[in-house]
């Protein structure tokens, strides 16, 4: 108890964050959030008041401390149910009259630009549907892809625009899900297209957040407009600017293939390193006495970087642990790192309790608390006998505890888990402060107009060997996994477990309980079900062509069918016939098949390729115009032949059982 005591007493932000997650939490599972919210703010403050109007007794107070922090926790779990409920993002109605060619307003938030075009991010205050229905709206996102269609937008304009929504849905010419519930963890339901449409911009809102997203757009233009290698300017503006919609697929693979996709966040370990760089450049000003007043302006300008850099949650979580460590130099007291983060986290929850199911905020919070609860006890080496071997190994020690905690989260969230994440790490982590200063050099004086062009060499060469060597060890190391949150909650238990016996109290059974969860975790995994296997394929519902999408993997690879010839793929065991042409009158078959694909370029009946392929089943490519399509349909349901329309049907995915 004395231990817990000290615990709490030292780190007095604990309860209020944990218990506010918590109430954010169970308000997704109760109907009457907000009721039981308020219900339980009512119960804590009876019971404080019954505890100081009736326990008058100094010692039965002292016995009772402990208590004041249930009754603290009860009413911040209110408080979470509260807030959670008042921030829940809204839902449109399901009748096609509030849906199908609705006029929209609202506020653009974010906009992205792509080789596709615009994706603007919009906060909806109103849809007028066709019949005149009219809804107002909150807290509703709708993600618009402008496509050919002339935004002009920019963050905290005010638009006005006709589109159909539709859900956000998994792609379904892919195997590997995720993108609905990664989107819905940030509040975007739903979607709709502007190919040919029109934004019309009918006021502006200059809000912070709008005047921070707009100065990071220039900031990525002025990256744009330098002479660096396009690939370059893409890392630099996703390392400085945190915005990773300007890397390709590709890039981004490599980086994750490697175990290393961290270094693409703008998070707490970037933070680090400007603030490094920010203290570096602030060493001057010890020289008047005023140490304190250089670390409370490194603070400062932090968190005016985090402004520029348009406040992610990421980049504002590690300004708060930042000014908390800061404010603790300045008083000095004793630092304590889960007091930062836990502050952090209830500051964020506090403005966006939606945060709590994102993603990258779990990895940010679980890899903060894993170096700070584990880092310190690997560490074999002592700090005042062997400075330089001490962070050497402090740096490997603190890359496996955040591994360690990380890995089966992003498991679960991603399917795969990189081999390579300790050399790749070892490698990159030492030198990215040093590739960060020398961009922030390169860009400071090709703001004034002065252009260094060995800079400018060094950064081209630099990413260009870092991606070769990510490539390289990062090639076929990685695994799939298939993890519950049955595995997450087992392994988490046995991490806690740990924790609390090395920070804590050392009680012989909290480890016995450690090692029991995480064996039951590592003997689970490779009993767990529900991977796809490779050689399974999805006939695509593309409209250009004939594609085929195999998995093979953690990747999938795409074949396409010639086009206007007669084309054959075996899959496994499967054969696949494309028919994209005029067949000649008596032609030969080739052999059975299981599947045939009917393309546009095809002028026949369905009886004539049934004859030649008896085919399993038939699929009628998008290729084929809808009025053909349904007399293809209409003469195989009179030959009792199975068609599957592309179109109609949605794509065609075929499990290959071994």
């Amino acid at each position: 108890m004395g231990n817990l005591e000290r615990v709490l007493g030292s780190n007095t932000l604990a309860v209020p964050a944990i218990a506010v997650a918590s109430g954010i939490f169970f308000s997704t599972e109760s109907p009457n959030a907000s009721l039981c919210g308020f219900i339980l703010i009512i119960l804590a403050l009876l019971f404080y008041i019954f505890h100081i109007c009736y326990i008058k007794d100094a010692v039965t107070s002292w016995r009772l401390r402990m208590f004041h922090y249930l009754w603290l926790a009860i009413a911040y779990v209110g408080g979470g149910m509260l807030l959670a409920d008042m921030n829940r993002y809204e839902h449109i109605d399901t009748g096609a009259d509030i849906r199908k060619d609705v006029s929209i307003c609202g506020e653009v938030k974010d906009v992205r630009e792509t080789t596709s075009g615009d994706v603007l991010t919009v906060q909806v205050r109103d849809i007028i549907g066709g019949k005149g229905i009219h809804q107002n709206f909150n807290n509703l996102k709708l993600l618009v892809k402008c496509g050919n269609a002339d935004s002009r937008a920019i963050s905290g304009d005010i638009v006005v625009f006709k589109a159909n929504i539709e859900d956000i849905k998994d792609n379904p010419n892919s195997f590997f899900a995720g993108y609905k519930d990664i989107m819905a963890s940030k509040g975007v339901f739903y979607i709709c297209s502007l190919d040919n449409g029109k934004i019309n911009v009918i006021d502006h809102h200059k809000s912070a957040m709008a005047l921070s997203r707009e100065i990071r757009n220039r900031l990525e233009c002025f990256i744009e407009n330098t002479s660096l290698a396009k690939k370059t300017q893409n890392f630099i503006i996703t390392v400085l600017l945190g915005d990773r919609a300007y890397l390709d697929s590709d890039t981004r693979a490599i980086f994750a293939d490697a175990g290393v996709a961290h270094v693409l966040a703008l998070s707490g370990m970037h933070m680090g390193i400007i603030g490094g760089i920010l203290l570096f450049l602030l060493f001057p000003v010890n020289f008047t006495g005023r140490y304190k007043s250089r670390i409370m302006l490194a603070a400062i300008l932090l968190w005016g970087y985090a402004f520029i850099t348009g406040m992610a949650p990421s980049t504002v979580r590690a300004c708060v642990m930042v000014s908390f460590a800061s404010l603790a130099l300045v008083l000095e007291r004793k630092r304590y790192v889960f007091n930062s983060l836990f502050a952090a986290t209830l500051i964020i929850l506090t403005v966006s309790p939606s945060t709590l199911y994102d993603a990258g905020f779990q990895l940010s919070f679980i890899c903060v608390a894993s170096m700070a609860a584990f880092a310190p006890h690997l560490n074999p080496l002592d700090r005042k006998r062997s400075p330089f071997s001490y962070k050497v190994v402090s740096l490997l020690v603190a890359t496996l505890a955040a591994t360690c905690g990380s890995w089966v989260v992003s498991a679960f969230y991603f399917k795969t888990f990189p081999l390579a994440f300790i050399p790749s790490n070892l490698l990159l982590l030492p030198i990215l402060p040093f590739y960060v200063a020398m961009a922030l050099c390169h860009l400071i004086f090709m703001g004034i107009g002065i252009e260094f062009s060995f800079l400018k060499k060094l950064l081209d060469t630099g990413f260009e060997l870092t991606e070769h060597f990510l490539r390289w060890i990062g090639n076929g190391n990685n695994i799939e996994t298939h993890v519950t949150i049955w595995i997450v909650a087992f392994w988490f238990g046995g991490l806690l477990s740990f924790a609390f016996y090395l920070n804590i109290v050392r009680w012989r059974p909290l480890l016995y309980v450690g090692v029991i969860l995480t064996c039951i975790t590592l003997v689970s995994l490779p009993f767990q079900s529900g991977t796809v296997p490779d050689g399974s394929f999805i006939i695509t519902d593309t409209y250009r062509d004939v594609a085929i999408n195999i998995k093979d993997g953690l990747t999938e690879k795409t074949i396409r069918m010639d086009k206007g010839k007669l084309s054959s793929l075996r899959v496994e065991n499967i054969s696949i016939i494309a028919v994209d042409c005029v067949l000649p009158e008596n032609y030969l078959s080739p052999g059975e098949c299981d599947y045939l694909i009917i393309a546009g370029g095809y002028k026949g009946n369905v009886e004539y390729v049934n004859g030649i392929f008896n085919p399993k089943k038939i699929i009628i490519h998008p290729s084929v115009r809808r009025k053909k399509e349904k007399q293809y349909l209409e003469e195989g349901v009179r030959l009792g032949v199975d068609c599957h329309s592309l179109r109609i049907d949605s794509p065609l995915h075929c499990i290959i059982e071994k």
